[in-house]
């Protein structure tokens, strides 16, 4: 990616480990970097979307700023092994690094792409004068997002419930527990991040398949020099055609700022509209084709610009392979 350092990388490496076992009650083990399984949205491989070619706003940013080195553990019955409709998981994690999640969701805001950090990863943002000045807050316009500051282990739960193969809904709790006046050689700092994530998918008939995503949490970064609430939910429809597929998705993201620094305005808010169409060309290869609609205000964009609203469009066209 053109805004980070890394040409070739690892966004995730893990081992997964599946006992066999005569109980209906199965545990599993995952160890390693990875991503917890809180979207309904990046079901595919490599944390892909099957319906778009850009994520939500809610899985642009865990993509950019968020993964799990650590390790997982859960519990899980399958409701076609005890003949019945539900199925349920239940789940914990440990891990460290992520300390530095929620920087750019607070001088950035939210935004909408595919872009997945890589381990080592730097990723840059605009140097704001508060921000980069010897004389002001001193610190570098990019981040490292899995970068470990101050050496605490953070932890989230979950649990997912599924009916049938009809719905399921997916419920999470994160919380990295950093030190937010912790500050590394770098000048960069560690931001306390904490959010509930609750996710739905619904199979409305054989055609039509209905998902959504709500996130709320807070970032707090130094003694309340950084202090914001954070929201963001979407809805989305995919419809099977006769030999395409067609998505919709509309976004709403909002980033409330709790803090007193007058000189570093984090308030944003927007909201998004995406059309995805998707057509195989072959049994390896699907063109698709994607609109994007995105506008609201960010606080900090006078800094660069003459207003803090905004308005892009864009349109994709792709040819994906899958072998």
């Amino acid at each position: 990616y053109s805004d980070g350092e890394k040409t070739v990388g690892v966004s995730q490496l893990f081992a997964q480990y599946r006992p066999l076992v005569r109980h209906t009650i199965k545990p599993e083990v995952k160890v390693g970097a990875f991503y917890p399984a809180l979207s309904v949205e990046n079901t595919d491989m490599a944390w892909l979307s099957p319906h778009f070619l850009s994520n939500s706003a809610i899985n642009s940013w865990i993509g950019e700023e968020l993964r799990i080195g650590g390790v997982e553990a859960s519990l899980r019955q399958n409701g076609r092994q005890v003949r019945r409709s539900w199925s349920w998981k239940a789940l914990a994690g440990l891990f460290k690094g992520n300390d530095t999640t929620g920087t750019l969701l607070s001088w950035r805001g939210f935004a909408l792409h595919d872009r997945q950090s890589l381990f080592d990863d730097r990723v840059n943002f605009y140097p704001l004068p508060w921000i980069v000045n010897d004389d002001e807050l001193n610190a570098p316009a990019w981040t490292e997002p899995f970068r470990e500051i101050d050496n605490r282990i953070g932890f989230y739960l979950g649990g997912h419930l599924a009916y049938q193969r009809q719905s399921e809904l997916r419920y999470y709790y994160y919380d990295n527990r950093a030190n937010p006046i912790k500050v590394d050689p770098d000048r960069l700092y560690a931001w306390r991040t904490k959010f509930h994530s609750l996710s739905v998918r619904h199979r409305l008939s054989s055609k039509l398949t209905l998902f959504s995503q709500a996130l709320a949490g807070s970032t707090l970064m130094g003694e309340d020099i950084v202090s914001n609430h954070f929201y963001s939910a979407y809805v989305a429809a995919s419809y099977q055609l006769d030999n395409a597929v067609l998505s919709t998705r509309l976004d709403w993201y909002h980033v409330i700022d709790d803090d007193s620094t007058w000189r570093d305005p984090n308030r944003s808010i927007g909201q998004a509209m995406t059309l995805n169409y998707s057509r195989p060309l072959s049994e390896l290869l699907t063109l698709s084709a994607e609109w994007q609609l995105n506008k609201g205000q960010q606080a900090n964009r006078v800094e660069a610009q003459y207003s803090e609203s905004f308005s892009e469009h864009s349109a994709k066209l792709a040819i994906t392979l899958r072998y």
